[in-house]
C-alpha cells in the first residue's frame, strides 16, 4: 500500500475515534444533566410539600397561638428576607400579598428547592392574618386561579375552584434574571421583596390585588435556560377545613359560638322591645320574622368576642314569631319543641345529591335554600313555623357534605328524620 494512503487511513480512523468519543462523552454528559436536574425536582417537591403541610397545620392551630381569635388564618409573607412574617398588616383587607415564605414562623428549617433557592409564597386576603377578613368559614374564597401550561383550569373542589395560597420553588436562574450566589446563612437575594421578586419567579409575575390572580404552571423543560420553570405547590379552604374536622374538639368550639350568638339574640328578642327590635331587622314572611344573624355589634356581644362571630355570621340565620308566644315546632330526633323562636345554624355545603348547594354569588348567599335543607329552608325562606335539627354539632363537618336523611320540602307536616348539617336551636 502507498505510505501516504496509509498515513491518510490512520488519521481518518483516529478523526473517526475523537468524534465517537466526543458523542458517547456528550451524550454522557447529557444524561447526568437529565438525572442531576431530575434530583433537584425532586427535593424541590419535597420542600414545597413540606411547606404546604407546615401552612395547614398552621391554620389548624392559630386560636392555641392567638386565643379568641379563631381557626383558619394563615401568615403573611415573609417580605424582610430574615425568614419571619412581617410585623404590621400585608397589604390592604381582601388582597393577596407576595413574599418569601416565612419559615422561621412556620417551625420550620430554611427550606430550599433543588437548586438552593429559598422558596416564596403568597398567600389570599380571604384568609391571611393581618389585617384580618371580615368572615373566614368552609366558604370563604380562595384568590389564585391555577392553569396548566396550556392554559386550562385545574378543577379544584373548592366553592369557587381557586386556592387561598401557594408556596413557590424558583428553580435556577432563567436568562435576564439576576440572583446574587447563595449563601451559606440565609437566603440570597435582598430585603426588598418587589424588586426581588423578577429575578426568581415566573413571568407574568403575580401582582397584589383583591382580584382573582392567575398562576400558570410550569411545564419543566430540561436544559431550556428561558423556559418557565417554577415548581408550585398550592392550599385551598377545603384542605384547612377537612384537617380542622380532624379535631375532636371542633364540634365543642362551634357549639361554643352558636351558644353565644343564641344567648345574644334571646336578650335581643327579650321585654318590650321585641316587635320594634324585629321590625327593624327581620322582615315579615308568612307567619315568622326571618333574617340572617344581625353583626355581633348589633347583637351587643362584648367588644372582643365580635370579630370571631362575624366571620362565621353568614352559616346563621334566626326566625320568630310576631308576638311573644312559643308558635314554632322544631322537631328533634326524640321528640318535639315548641318555641318563640330559633337560630339556625346551616353547616357546609352539600356538594352531591339532586340539589347541590351553591353559595358563590350575593343571590346565592341570600337563599336559605342555599344553606339549609328540607323543613329548615322553607321556614327561613317563607315562615313556615316547622323546623327539624340537632340541638348541637354532633361531629365536625367533613368533605363533602351529604344529608343524613330524604329532603322534606315537599311535605312539610311528615316527620322525617333531622338533617346532618343543620343544627336548630329553640330560643324562649
Amino acid at each position: 500500500m502507498n505510505p501516504h494512503a496509509h498515513r491518510g487511513q490512520a488519521l481518518l480512523a483516529v478523526i473517526l475515534l475523537v468524534l465517537v468519543l466526543g458523542a458517547g462523552s456528550l451524550l454522557a454528559d447529557g444524561g447526568l444533566r437529565t438525572r442531576a436536574e431530575a434530583r433537584a425536582h425532586a427535593r424541590s417537591l419535597a420542600a414545597v410539600g413540606e411547606a404546604r403541610s407546615a401552612l395547614i397545620g398552621y391554620a389548624i392551630s392559630y386560636a392555641e397561638r392567638h386565643p379568641g381569635e379563631g381557626y383558619g388564618f394563615l401568615p403573611c409573607p415573609d417580605g424582610g428576607n430574615d425568614g419571619s412574617t412581617d410585623l404590621g398588616a400585608c397589604g390592604a383587607r381582601d388582597s393577596a400579598a407576595f413574599g418569601r415564605l416565612p419559615w422561621r414562623t412556620l417551625g420550620l428549617p430554611e427550606l430550599r428547592d433543588g437548586w438552593g433557592e429559598c422558596l416564596w409564597y403568597a398567600v389570599a386576603g380571604s384568609v391571611k392574618h393581618n389585617p384580618k377578613p371580615l368572615s373566614l368559614n368552609w366558604d370563604s374564597p380562595g384568590q389564585f386561579d391555577l392553569r396548566d401550561a396550556g392554559g386550562e383550569a385545574l378543577p379544584l373542589a373548592t366553592i369557587d375552584g381557586r386556592a387561598v395560597a401557594l408556596i413557590f420553588a424558583p428553580g435556577p436562574a432563567r436568562a435576564g434574571q439576576l440572583r446574587p450566589h447563595g449563601r451559606a446563612i440565609g437566603c440570597s437575594g435582598s430585603d426588598a421583596v418587589a424588586a426581588d421578586l423578577t429575578h426568581y419567579l415566573d413571568h407574568p409575575y403575580p401582582r397584589v390585588s383583591a382580584d382573582p390572580v392567575t398562576i400558570t404552571l410550569s411545564r419543566l423543560q430540561a436544559g431550556d435556560a428561558s423556559a418557565a420553570n417554577d415548581v408550585v405547590a398550592w392550599v385551598d379552604i377545603d384542605e384547612i377545613f377537612a384537617a380542622l374536622a380532624r379535631r375532636s374538639d371542633q364540634p365543642a368550639y362551634l357549639d361554643g359560638l352558636i351558644a353565644r350568638a343564641a344567648g345574644a339574640l334571646s336578650a335581643r328578642l327579650s321585654g318590650a322591645g321585641r316587635a320594634a327590635w324585629l321590625a327593624a331587622r327581620a322582615p315579615r314572611h308568612g307567619a315568622l320574622h326571618t333574617a340572617p344573624l344581625p353583626p355581633a355589634i348589633v347583637l351587643e356581644l362584648p367588644a372582643d368576642e365580635r370579630a370571631e362571630l362575624d366571620r362565621w355570621r353568614d352559616q346563621m340565620r334566626f326566625a320568630a314569631c310576631p308576638e311573644d308566644e312559643a308558635c314554632i315546632t322544631v322537631q328533634r330526633s326524640d321528640g318535639t319543641e315548641r318555641c318563640a323562636a330559633v337560630l339556625g345554624f346551616a353547616g357546609e355545603r352539600l356538594r352531591t345529591g339532586p340539589t347541590p348547594q351553591q353559595r358563590s354569588g350575593a343571590v346565592q348567599r341570600a337563599d336559605p335554600a342555599q344553606y339549609f335543607e328540607g323543613r329548615n329552608a322553607h321556614g327561613f325562606a317563607d315562615g313556615v313555623a316547622l323546623f327539624e335539627g340537632a340541638r348541637a354539632v354532633a361531629r365536625a363537618p367533613s368533605t363533602p357534605s351529604t344529608p343524613s336523611g330524604p329532603a322534606t320540602s315537599s311535605s312539610p307536616t311528615v316527620a322525617a328524620a333531622p338533617t346532618v348539617n343543620d343544627v336548630i336551636l329553640c330560643l324562649p
